[in-house]
């Protein structure tokens, strides 16, 4: 977007292109000058109109994003709206809680794919700000909100379980001077950080963090040994060599396992 002063400084550049002679008699130089002050007040209302239009762009783009029904952000954002302990009612032509009470809107994170042709959904609450499965009753209450409102024909499968668990095994090369309890520490703090921003559904990667554990102050150099997955339903782990998406869609440290080799 432009500037004041950009737009301000087009308007003079025209004027002074030789196409407008009528203006040739407007010709001061100085700052304060009654033609540049009245260019300069035009571009400033210029630049404010020009932020209303994109402000109204983006809100109407995020307006009809979200109003489509059945695409999957509007599916995201209806489902966020879920009201543990009330029910729906058909008002206006369409299914809707009469109140708005946010503070029942217990599903916090939501995550929607297709996979043979249906919608799968995973689901998680915050407990105490972390990321915890529904219960079984929150489960059925969700499902049943979603095929009432859901369009007719529509498929679903929807999930809430524990977080996916992970081991995480590294050889640490460390400035010798920093205390091995601390540096212990701080990089479990680093990697279970790591984990809790990573966006619901999203991959984690051991490079990713491996770079975070680099970030550590006394760490020279990490390296990845081990680093094992499993959904909390599954008896064996998995090795994880680049990537990996949790089941849960979200992870907990379950293990973590450091040989820390100081350097001098």
């Amino acid at each position: 977007m432009k500037t004041t002063e950009q737009i301000f400084d087009e308007i003079i550049a025209e004027k002074q292109s030789g196409n407008y002679v009528e203006l040739d008699t407007l010709n001061s130089t100085s700052k304060v000058s009654i033609w540049r002050l009245w260019v300069w007040i035009f571009s400033f209302f210029t630049k404010a109109l020009y932020e209303v239009f994109e402000s109204f762009k983006t809100y109407t783009e995020e307006f009809f994003s979200k109003n489509q029904v059945g695409t999957l952000n509007w599916w995201i954002d209806t489902v966020s709206k879920f009201q543990y302990g009330d029910v729906l009612e058909f008002i206006d032509n369409k299914f809707q809680y009469s109140v708005n009470n946010t503070e029942k809107q217990i599903v916090k994170r939501v995550a929607v794919s297709v996979q043979d042709n249906v919608l799968e959904f995973k689901l998680a609450k915050l407990t105490n700000g972390t990321m915890t499965a529904l219960s079984g009753d929150e489960l059925s209450a969700v499902e049943s909100y979603i095929n009432r409102i859901k369009p007719v024909g529509t498929y679903i499968s929807v999930n809430s379980t524990s977080a996916d668990n992970l081991k995480v095994e590294y050889r640490i090369y460390y400035n010798a001077q920093y205390s091995v309890s601390a540096l212990q520490e701080n990089i479990e703090k680093a990697v279970n950080t790591y984990l809790s921003d990573i966006v619901f559904n999203a991959s984690l990667s051991v490079t990713e963090m491996t770079d975070v554990i680099q970030q550590v102050s006394g760490v020279i150099n990490p390296i990845a040994k081990n680093i094992q997955a499993k959904a909390f339903f599954e008896v064996a782990y998995t090795a994880v060599e680049d990537y990996y998406q949790a089941v849960a869609g979200y992870y907990e440290l379950t293990e973590i396992t450091l040989e820390l080799i100081p350097k001098n």
